[in-house]
């Protein structure tokens, strides 16, 4: 099964897959020596560390574990994976 994008921003897609949420955020032209990305249960957000600021909140579609939280930089695309909590429905 493929993961379902969702998301309207056209710098943020977010892909649902069974156990994971994957977020891929356009933050080119910007120092990713200066970011921070930090989730809670249901928002991602991007610091600019050097000004102590926000730069962008994420409302996500599942609930995720925001200890398990991950993310790697390619020419300024954060690649951000967390896992999703389970459910019992």
């Amino acid at each position: 099964m493929l993961p379902t994008v969702i998301d309207d921003d056209p710098e943020v897609d977010i892909l649902l897959g069974k156990d994971q949420l994957t977020v891929i955020i356009d933050l080119r032209g910007r120092d990713s020596n200066k970011l921070l990305v930090k989730a809670n249960k249901r928002q991602l957000y991007v610091y600019d560390k050097e000004t102590n600021s926000v730069i962008k909140i994420i409302s996500l579609p599942t609930y995720v574990e925001p200890e398990s939280i991950k993310y790697e930089t390619y020419y300024g695309t954060y690649i951000v994976s967390l896992k999703k909590v389970r459910t019992y429905e």
